[in-house]
């Protein structure tokens, strides 16, 4: 089967950009440790996996529709370094320059763009999602990965449903309603006020999602019964932040994104 490599494109920036120190510079002084920590990961991970395709997800330019449903969505991140800024460019070259497709869909976020490619070909080629986001983890099935290359040497940390499992307790099918119920700090999605990961996957794992949570939420006695009823329209929000859209119209021909290779 043909392997599909999917970047995680600013995911991949802001790792490279602070796992080297910005003193790493050219001949004319600007940074180069983003720039650097791409290209060595890039090597890595066509050294790994021998991808057939090569796509790098983008984030949308314009408003992203999450932020239009919740205006907290993500208020809290902190704007980009001015030394990260100034290598986007040369980054994005960097990209082109080992022949990988670049894809962006307006109003959505990189996440989306990698839903959409494994909903429309898993099953048909063998999906490899470059990444450390654990938001992702959600697409993992039957013949797609999560791997996080490490900076140095040629090795990662690979994700399949087995490591799902192993870390919460449950598999990629639920992650969402999981994110739905504690919410995820990093992206300010607010979840259930007083429900914790221990609560949220005992509840889980009782009731088989988050739907079948709330069909039974008169069965949850005390103050978390009451939490939960309380919290329900915040419930069914954060999941649908927390859900990765897998329908986009890409606009892209996956035979003009194929790999030569490094040679």
């Amino acid at each position: 089967m043909k392997k599909l490599l999917v970047i995680d494109t600013f995911n991949f920036f802001h790792r490279a950009y602070y796992a080297i120190p910005p003193s790493l510079t050219g001949p004319d002084g600007e940074p180069i440790n983003a720039i650097y920590g791409v290209a060595s990961m890039l090597i890595n991970i066509f050294g790994l996996i021998q991808p057939d395709y090569a796509v790098a997800a983008l984030e949308s330019k314009e408003e992203i529709e999450r932020k239009k449903q919740f205006v907290d969505y993500k208020a809290q991140r902190e704007p980009m370094d001015e030394e990260l800024k100034s290598q986007i460019l040369l980054l994005f070259k960097l990209l082109g320059g080992f022949g990988i497709c670049q894809v962006m869909v307006s109003g959505y976020e990189a996440d989306d763009v990698v839903g959409t490619l494994v909903e429309r070909y898993s099953g048909d080629l063998g999906i490899v999602v470059a990444s450390n986001d654990k938001d992702l983890w959600q697409l993992v099935r039957s013949g797609v990965m999560v791997m996080s290359p490490k900076n140095k040497g040629k090795d990662a940390d690979w994700v399949g449903s087995s490591e799902v499992r192993a870390r919460f307790g449950f598999g990629p099918d639920l992650v969402v309603d999981y994110k739905a119920l504690v919410g995820d700090s990093s992206d300010n999605i607010p979840g259930v006020k007083g429900v914790g990961k221990v609560t949220a996957t005992k509840l889980l794992l009782k009731y088989g999602s988050l739907d079948g949570i709330y069909e039974h939420a008169d069965e949850v006695s005390g103050s978390m019964g009451r939490k939960l009823v309380e919290g329900k329209e915040l419930a069914y929000l954060s999941r649908d932040l927390a859900r990765i859209v897998t329908d986009l119209p890409l606009g892209v021909d996956l035979e003009g994104c194929g790999f030569a290779g490094l040679g």
